[in-house]
């Protein structure tokens, strides 16, 4: 595997390419080309929410993915399998893989039987090395990921080039599409329904106990236990540490 540093981002052509036209047969030949045109065969671009490791949501735009690898791969759970995600989160450079390398660093943590699984499946579809990135978006907790993917069984023939092209393509399709689709993925922010509850996550945030939260609000522990237990469930909180961490994200704490 390896990581590359963009340094200066370069802008392709592709982004003023695409805001020229407004047919969309003509965008979707101009971004293949530009795909092919780099050495790769597939371009998949999908949207996730990420608390610690765990996906809670993804949203998947497959205009340019392998045919039938979106559904598989939320079908199979693979978001929990594919090493790529983690990389893509907590790094702000493209990544140079291929799957020998991709799983033979990661098959103990994701367990050899999902790592086989997800190898066949990739190798079915043709997507057997390519480069991966992850791009900044304004909301909390989610992540755009890019992979361009050849089926070429070998990450050798990707040169320094051959990334930069790779991130120009992704970051020109990002700044295209997000301006441009509606919200996808649940909104944290505005999710909490009522003042108690968002009073009661700015406690949690504060590493208030159940007992203080009850004096602070003036209501029986239990109580407060009850709508702690609404809200891991309706944020998906494994836990109260991820509670607070999810209440300091979405309360700007």
């Amino acid at each position: 595997i390896r990581a590359w540093q963009p340094g200066t981002t370069r802008e392709s052509a592709l982004l003023t390419d695409l805001g020229c036209y407004e047919d969309l047969t003509v965008r979707r030949h101009l971004t293949s080309s530009a795909v092919h045109k780099a050495g790769f065969d597939w371009l998949c671009y999908w949207l996730i929410q990420r608390v610690g490791e765990r996906v809670g949501a993804l949203a998947w735009f497959d205009t340019y993915s392998p045919p039938g690898w979106a559904e598989r791969f939320n079908r199979d759970a693979f978001f929990d399998t594919d090493p790529r995600i983690d990389f893509a989160c907590r790094f702000d450079w493209p990544l140079a893989w291929d799957l020998q390398t991709l799983f033979g660093q990661h098959t103990s943590r994701v367990g050899a039987a999902a790592a086989k699984r997800f190898v066949a499946g990739a190798v079915q579809v043709g997507a057997q090395s390519g480069v991966t990135f992850g791009l900044q978006t304004e909301r909390p907790f989610e992540h755009a990921i890019v992979t361009l993917s050849s089926a070429q069984p070998d990450r050798r023939w990707i040169t320094d080039a051959t990334i930069g092209e790779a991130y120009a393509i992704g970051v020109s399709l990002h700044s295209f599409i997000e301006p441009r689709i509606d919200q996808l993925l649940p909104d944290w922010q505005i999710s909490v329904p009522t003042d108690i509850q968002r009073s009661m996550l700015r406690c949690v945030s504060q590493g208030l106990s159940n007992r203080e939260i009850a004096e602070q609000m003036s209501m029986s522990v239990h109580t407060v236990a009850y709508h702690l237990r609404q809200l891991e469930k309706r944020f998906d909180a494994l836990n109260r540490v991820q509670l607070a961490y999810i209440a300091g994200r979405i309360l700007d704490d």
